[in-house]
């Protein structure tokens, strides 16, 4: 699907979120949204203020994205994921279920950060990195 901010303030209303007309999913948004082609929602997103997101990004059940984040192409956030304010994901990324990152945290492209693991505020994974180190 490929949907900006002003596209999906114009689905129906539920309280402070938007239902997709298609799945039924709630998305809430902050202002200056921008989605790529082909993005995946599932039901409880919910997108902080001025959050850039590629193409072809699945993000699954209850995902939060911070102010200012911006999510490279092919990524996928598993459900319950939270993403602090002005993270950088890099394309091809995974973040596992349950994870989190700090505000600030650089990660690279095709970083796979593990389910349940909790990204330091502020660091730099870089590319092709496992996160947690096993």
């Amino acid at each position: 699907m490929s949907l900006s901010e002003d596209e999906i303030r114009e689905w129906p209303r539920v309280g402070k979120w938007y239902l997709d007309p298609e799945t039924g999913h709630r998305v809430r948004t902050g202002d200056g949204l921008m989605l790529g082609d082909r993005v995946t929602l599932g039901d409880g997103v919910t997108f902080g203020d001025g959050v850039t997101v590629g193409y072809a990004v699945t993000l699954g059940d209850r995902v939060v994205v911070g102010d200012g984040t911006e999510v490279g192409n092919g990524v996928r956030l598993d459900a319950d994921v939270h993403v602090g304010d002005g993270v950088m994901i890099g394309d091809d990324a995974v973040l596992g279920r349950d994870a989190s990152v700090g505000d600030g945290a650089l990660i690279g492209h095709r970083v796979l950060i593990g389910d349940g693991a909790k990204v330091p505020a502020g660091i730099s994974l870089p590319d092709d990195t496992v996160f947690p180190v096993e």
